[in-house]
């Protein structure tokens, strides 16, 4: 959203009286509080003695410093006794600077046609100076009110005449203000200069208030080129500015909770949506408050809480009424309908869905339309109303030759349940692989679009109902193939920074800016049809960009391998891949080249079992915890262990007997330390987020045999060092990083292209985007985002840091966090524990791992032996049972080269 500069006017030179009114003015936005008491005083005198033009801008200095402290009803008083003091004085520019003022004032509180009439009379009774800041204010309305062209005019006019009059606070404005135009148009380096000379002229003249809203329109403009670490920086930094002004700016919170939305931050997202949302409540400013709730229940919606998503979505609905917006009431209806679905999908009918997409294809909201088109289908079969059911997934189906990729997604899903409601299943399925050809060809261009949570969704559909089709059949070679089609994407994350390509990174942020565009434009059909074209045309070429471009895999096609050639390098292991679908965990084991597919029970079972996992090796890692609580602990784990044991393994004994072990998990089982688990004591088992990625470790070769080893210890844990030291002495020659040499420069210098990479340190796991966890580093934390600079990841990888090998899922059985970045990025093997560990506890389990690989063990077998060997005491046991092995843990050292 960005924020536009419309507050209040400078002084005005006069007599004493006049003098002190204008220093009150002036002071309006700087220091309300100071401006009021000044005002009231001058407002007492110039009453007194008449002076009726005095009262104006005494009046106007109140209503402007209420503004500032977003008291917007006060404000539109003070300011409408302003013009009617000017009025009384004979003064056209008393009363038109006045008008000005109250014009911004109304635009705020949401009655735009009172603002537009305001400032067209303002503009009819200023000239010269006057004339040009009643032309950048009138701009800026024209801004909110979406007329681009028109505001871009106005500053045109009226910069020059503020640049020759050394009016520096109302240039700042109008280039702050004019940025935003050029980022509605792409012009991304052009909104970015202007920023950066307002922000310049600001620090020159100390203007505090309009250098916060050059800050955040440049965090705006770094989001929209997709930088996202630039722009919550600039968005720190505007926040700081209006903290010093004592204000909490509601537009910048909604801007805040639009980035951290896009990079799927949903818990902050939804904390500052609601921040935004009580700020905006408190401040009267209608015109952003239904955005804000809109965002609330997109948030709400995405996490699953329907209540909370209806709740915005019903506010929404009533504040775009009373505004008159008739195109984002069509969308916030359409909230709401989704928020109901999910609450209770009976609830809704097809009619309703139906309607509500004949009104979303008339306001031009093209995907929705779809969306809803689509529902309205699936809600007609649930009924048994296979008629309607066909009509509505027909007409949505029409969407698939052409089109916006995501529409076109949705379009084969429709085309796939209208298939299979008609008894085609290998027509059904030939759409359901036609819709996920669409996505991964469009796959690059995902991150680059703003909130784009259902694309994911959409994907997981595809890949459901094949799975769905596949389980019904009973196939399990189809069902491990569609299961890999909702896990392969290989982090379908939008990336936090700009591309190093160029090229490839204009269109991202032309593309970023065109759908933007789409989402934002007022009228019904206003540029739809263009915007549409160029979206598919950068959609295109961003794809075929990426397909050129070289860099490690980090632009690979990421197409799936088929069965027979993805379990190819299994050898004599055996591969469990965990399924869930409507609650039901389903496993697909190949061993020994048969493939089979097992039906092991209710998910509910396993979630259970697993929630008593950390809690238990808490308890007993930590050294304080006295023999009673250390005991119930133990009989906790033991019970659990063997409770999921008996669900998980217990039936595939058959299938996998002895053998070391590839699993695949699913959802929580992410999280799972398998080595406490009966049947995995003292066996090999590595973890991979999915079969692909593992068979892309398995594949991948090996360092130079010139590679570096590179051990690291963190600060603040006494024990890092000690286990540094330790490893490194097993290493001649290693690199070490200790103290004040670990920072996260030399860390990027000394590990890429590794051949091992042992880190010991403070892990911060962020649950709701792990791609945003840390390494504490002795000049900070080292993020996911640090380590997807590498060009070539270490080789091998162990982090000795609490939960750095827990993944967090994001869509279907999408994971992000350390392992699946250091995985997909092109390390081939990692260890590191799920759960936190005791610092200090690892370095017999650390030792005795490294041991056993330079004596030739693969890393998996080199785990389990140093885990069976146990400890001395049940903290250190603890400790060791938290480990994991991913990757291509199952190959020896010398297969690395």
């Amino acid at each position: 959203m960005a924020s536009l500069a419309i507050t209040r006017i400078g002084p005005e030179p006069g007599a004493a009286l006049q003098a002190a009114a204008a220093e009150a003015l002036r002071l309006a936005a700087l220091d309300p509080t100071a401006s009021r008491l000044l005002s009231r005083a001058v407002l007492d005198d110039a009453l007194l003695a008449g002076r009726w033009d005095v009262v104006s801008t005494a009046e106007r200095a109140l209503g402007v410093a209420a503004m500032s402290v977003s008291e917007l009803d006060l404000a539109v008083r003070s300011l409408r006794k302003a013009v009617r003091a000017g009025q009384r004085a004979g003064s056209a520019r008393a009363t038109g600077e006045a008008r000005m003022s109250l014009a911004s004032a109304l635009v705020l509180r949401g009655r735009p046609a009172q603002a537009r009439q305001e400032i067209e009379a303002a503009i009819g009774e200023l000239a010269g100076l006057a004339g040009a800041r009643a032309g950048v204010q009138r701009a800026a309305i024209m801004q909110e009110l979406g007329r681009d062209d028109e505001a871009l005019e106005g500053v045109r006019r009226a910069l020059p005449v503020l640049r020759r009059a050394g009016d520096v606070e109302w240039a700042t404005r109008a280039l702050s203000n004019r940025s935003l135009i050029h980022v509605t148009r792409r012009s991304f380096a052009a909104a970015e200069g202007d920023l950066r000379e307002a922000a310049r002229l600001c620090t020159e003249h100390e203007l505090e208030l309009p250098a916060a809203y050059a800050e955040q329109n440049l965090g705006w403009v770094r989001a929209q080129c997709g930088d996202v670490p630039a722009a919550l920086g600039h968005f720190d930094a505007a926040e700081a500015r209006y903290r010093r002004l004592g204000l909490v700016h509601g537009p910048l919170l909604l801007d805040r909770a639009e980035v951290l939305l896009s990079v799927r931050l949903l818990d902050e997202a939804r904390m500052t949506a609601q921040a935004a949302v009580s700020a905006l409540q408190l401040q009267l400013r209608g015109v952003h408050l239904p955005e804000a709730q809109l965002l609330l229940s997109t948030v709400a919606l995405v996490q699953g809480d329907a209540e909370a998503a209806l709740a915005a979505a019903d506010a929404a609905v009533r504040e775009f009424r009373r505004l008159g917006r008739t195109r984002s009431l069509t969308l916030a209806r359409y909230a709401q309908l989704q928020a109901r679905v999910v609450a209770s999908p009976g609830g809704v009918t097809p009619a309703q869905a139906a309607r509500a997409a004949d009104e979303l294809a008339g306001a031009g909201w093209v995907v929705p339309a779809l969306e809803a088109r689509v529902l309205a289908g699936r809600l007609a079969l649930a009924r048994g109303n296979r008629s309607a059911a066909r009509r509505h997934l027909a007409l949505a189906s029409r969407a698939r030759p052409a089109g916006p990729a995501d529409a076109r997604v949705r379009a084969w899903l429709a085309e796939a349940l209208l298939r299979r409601a008609d008894g085609r299943r290998s027509g059904a399925l030939a759409a359901l692989c036609a819709g996920l050809r669409v996505v991964q060809d469009y796959q690059a261009t995902l991150g680059a679009t703003e909130l784009r949570a259902h694309v994911s969704v959409h994907r997981g559909e595809l890949a459901r109902s094949g799975l769905l089709m596949a389980l019904e059949d009973g196939n399990a070679r189809r069902a491990l193939w569609w299961a890999e089609r909702n896990r392969a994407t290989a982090l379908l994350q939008r990336p936090a920074e700009p591309p190093a390509d160029p090229m490839l990174a204009a269109d991202l942020a032309d593309l970023r800016a065109t759908m933007a565009e789409l989402e934002q434009t007022r009228d019904a059909g206003q540029l739809g049809a263009t915007l549409v074209q160029r979206q598919v045309r950068l959609e295109r070429r961003i794809r075929d960009r990426c397909r050129t471009l070289g860099g490690g895999g980090r632009h690979r096609d990421g197409r799936s391998q088929p069965v027979t050639e993805l379990i190819a390098p299994l050898g004599d292991a055996a591969l469990v891949e965990y399924l869930e679908l409507d609650g039901e965990l389903h496993a697909v084991t190949v061993a020994g080249g048969k493939v089979r597919l097992h039906q092991l029970g209710q998910l509910a079972d396993v979630a259970e079992s697993l929630g008593f996992v950390p809690f238990a090796l808490r308890r007993l890692g930590n050294p304080r915890t006295g023999s009673a609580s250390r005991a119930a602990a133990a009989a906790m784990l033991q019970r659990a262990a063997s409770s999921l044991d008996a669900i998980l393994l217990a039936p595939l004994r058959g299938a996998l007997q002895d053998r070391p072990l590839v699993v695949v998990p699913t959802g929580g089982l992410q999280s799972l330390p398998w080595s406490i688990l009966p049947s995995c004591a003292g066996r090999p088992v590595t973890v991979s987020p999915s079969a692909t990625l593992w068979h892309q470790a398995t594949t991948r070769p090996g360092p130079p045999r010139a590679a570096p080893v590179v051990v690291v210890a963190g600060p603040g844990l006494p024990g890092a060092t000690l286990e540094a030291e330790t490893i490194a002495t097993l290493y001649p020659g290693s690199v070490r990083l200790v103290g004040a040499d670990a920072t996260a420069l030399a860390l990027s210098a000394s590990a890429d292209g590794a051949a091992l990479l042992h880190l010991a340190a403070h892990g911060s796991l962020r649950s709701d985007n792990p791609s945003f966890s840390s390494l504490l580093l002795a000049d900070g934390p080292f993020t996911v985002y640090d380590l997807e600079r590498l060009r070539r990841p270490p080789h091998h990888v162990v982090l000795a840091a609490c939960d750095t090998g827990r993944a967090h899922t994001v869509a279907g059985d999408e994971i992000l966090g350390f392992g699946a970045a250091l995985l997909s990025g092109g390390t081939a093997t990692l260890v590191a524990p799920v759960v936190p560990v005791p610092d200090g506890e690892t370095v017999p389990l650390m030792r005795a791992y490294h041991r056993g690989v330079l004596a030739g063990q693969s890393p998996a077998a080199a785990l389990a032996a140093a885990q069976a060997a146990g400890a001395v005491d049940e903290v250190g046991w603890a400790a060791a049972a938290g480990f994991v092995c991913l990757g291509a843990g199952l190959i020896e050292p010398a297969a690395h080269g």
